[in-house]
């Protein structure tokens, strides 16, 4: 069982993540392009502009080369399935990157084998692997933290410094602090692997630049993230931002000293490290049906959430132990410091976080994977060795298990889907990944009897997560979700006023998404409605009805 478990598992966790190339794709990795727009449009901008002149942002110069990166790959291939592709491609490299990282850290065959076993086999638990190949900001930042890794663990070059290394974990932090801010939180890790990369005394010039850099530009990112995301504009999406995050919250409602002093425990009490490995058990009704809901009874949720984090918490017994005894051996090598820095990142974002959203587990239990593998690759007790012995092996026995029993839940509904394109049914905020070619046709037709054509080169258009691909290349779009959803659209009512005060060239969005008053004004062809900026004049039933004004 050593010798085949090391080689299975791996081949298990790939499979499940190829199977990833069915599965919808999900309104956040299509808005989370329509937000880092710079490569396009020159400025950064959110689902809308309500929430000031802040969400038009232009980014830090250091942030630009992976604005154009993801301009010239996004304008390449404008289809549902390239955005899937890719994600499914930065799992894959991901996978690999962990393997080498194993064997980086370990010339000991059989502590490899059982690395191998436990982190992939943990990494392959539940609906894990689909969650991995989504493609949202949290790839790159994790990509870049382990190639951050493997540079850190690497061995030196002849005899000379390895003058290189810091530079390029400097790179890499610039690129992670350029897609998101969760990229700040591991700020740490870049500066501990940079500074671990160079032990040389007489290298300490380059390295300590690089730290002064990579910290300087963590502080213009902290500020443009910041900035960016606050939302001065309108009060109900500012109190919704902030009701996400505990640090936050405490900022905004802080109650004085004694709400200061309470923070600490606040903090504690908020680290609950279960809620991630639950958010990759199978849920009765998964996350706005990224997945068909309804396929699973609500004892099937419970006993997978309680398979997972047993499991989970196991190799996180292990870490812990491996870490506790390093410190009072006094024995903190690399990999025992990296894995204390990993670990403490993953923790601290944990802890600030209220609201954690599924694809929160891609960012956290990825950290953790690699705090167990770099925790437990050094010298262990005989207790400790024969107890990762038993473990690994159990979790990678588990993991043939899981995936079985998740291609038997979800296999049948992901195969009806196949093939098709536009939304699916049931599942309103999921593309399917049939071919686009005839449904880009459908849309251009749409758009055209609004007389919105590329020709008349239209601006600030509407748009939703099918319309977008067609109009890519179109000047600041809006997505419908913060305009027509009263959900996400704050203070904005009118969504017509909204428009034409931005001085939008009109509204293209599958008909669905269109409330009834401006279905009404609305030409429809093939399921896709358009509305163009003549029907602006013209009042909504509802706001004629009130006798109220446009409010923007």
């Amino acid at each position: 069982m050593e010798r085949w478990l090391p080689i299975a598992t791996p081949a298990v966790l790939t499979a499940m993540l190829l199977t990833g190339l069915m599965l919808p794709l999900y309104s956040d990795e299509v808005g989370w392009r329509l937000q880092e727009r710079a490569g396009l449009d020159g400025v950064d901008k959110l689902y809308s502009v309500q929430c000031g002149l802040n969400t038009l942002a232009v980014p830090p110069w250091f942030m630009m080369p992976v604005r154009w990166y993801s301009a010239l790959f996004n304008s390449a291939w404008p289809t549902p399935f390239a955005v899937r592709l890719s994600g499914v491609t930065y799992a894959l490299v991901w996978t690999v990157m962990l393997l080498a990282l194993i064997r980086r850290l370990t010339a000991d065959g059989q502590r490899r084998g059982q690395l191998t076993t436990l982190a992939c086999g943990l990494m392959g638990l539940g609906l894990m692997p689909w969650l991995m190949v989504w493609s949202r900001p949290e790839q790159p930042i994790i990509l870049s933290a382990t190639a951050a890794l493997l540079i850190a663990t690497g061995p030196a070059r002849g005899d000379g410094p390895r003058l290189w290394a810091p530079v390029a974990i400097l790179m890499l932090g610039i690129v992670a602090l350029s897609y998101h801010f969760k990229a700040l939180i591991l700020i740490p890790l870049f500066l501990a692997a940079m500074i671990l990369a160079s032990p040389q005394r007489r290298a300490w010039p380059v390295p300590g630049l690089c730290v002064v850099a990579l910290v300087s530009a963590a502080t213009v990112s902290a500020h443009y993230w910041f900035a960016r995301f606050a939302c001065p504009g309108d009060p109900v999406q500012a109190a919704e931002h902030a009701s996400q995050s505990l640090g936050l919250s405490m900022l905004a409602h802080h109650g004085g000293a004694p709400g200061w002093m309470m923070a600490p425990l606040r903090l504690i009490a908020n680290y609950q490290m279960p809620v991630y490995v639950a958010q990759a058990a199978p849920d009765i009704t998964p996350m706005s049906n990224w997945l068909l809901p309804h396929l699973v009874s609500k004892a099937t949720q419970i006993g997978w959430t309680i398979a997972l984090n047993l499991l989970w918490l196991v190799g996180f017994v292990l870490m812990a132990w491996a870490l506790v005894a390093a410190l009072w051996q006094r024995r903190l090598d690399r990999s025992m410091l990296l894995a204390g820095v990993t670990l403490a990142c993953a923790s601290a974002w944990c802890m600030s976080q209220i609201v954690r959203n599924i694809y929160e587990a891609s960012f956290i239990l990825p950290l953790l994977a690699l705090s167990f593998v770099l925790a437990l690759s050094g010298p262990l007790s005989p207790k400790l060795a024969r107890a990762l012995g038993r473990v690994a092996p159990t979790t990678g026995l588990a993991l043939p298990i899981s995936a079985l029993a998740i291609l038997g839940l979800y296999g049948p509904s992901l195969a009806a889907t196949t093939g098709q394109a536009g939304y699916l049914p049931g599942q309103t905020y999921s593309v399917g990944l049939g071919p686009y070619s005839a449904l880009r046709q459908t849309i251009l037709q749409a758009a055209a009897a609004c007389s919105i054509t590329p020709e008349r080169h239209p601006a600030r258009l509407l748009i939703d997560d099918v319309t977008y691909f067609t109009f890519m290349d179109t000047p600041l779009p809006d997505h419908k979700t913060a305009v027509l959803d009263p959900r996400w659209s704050g203070v904005l009512t009118d969504p017509l006023a909204y428009l034409r005060r931005r001085g939008s060239s009109g509204v293209v969005v599958g008909c669905a998404a269109l409330p009834a008053s401006l279905r009404q004004k609305a030409h429809a062809v093939g399921g896709i409605c358009c509305i163009s900026p003549d029907q602006w004049e013209k009042p909504t039933p509802a706001a004629a009805r009130n006798g109220s004004q446009p409010t923007p």
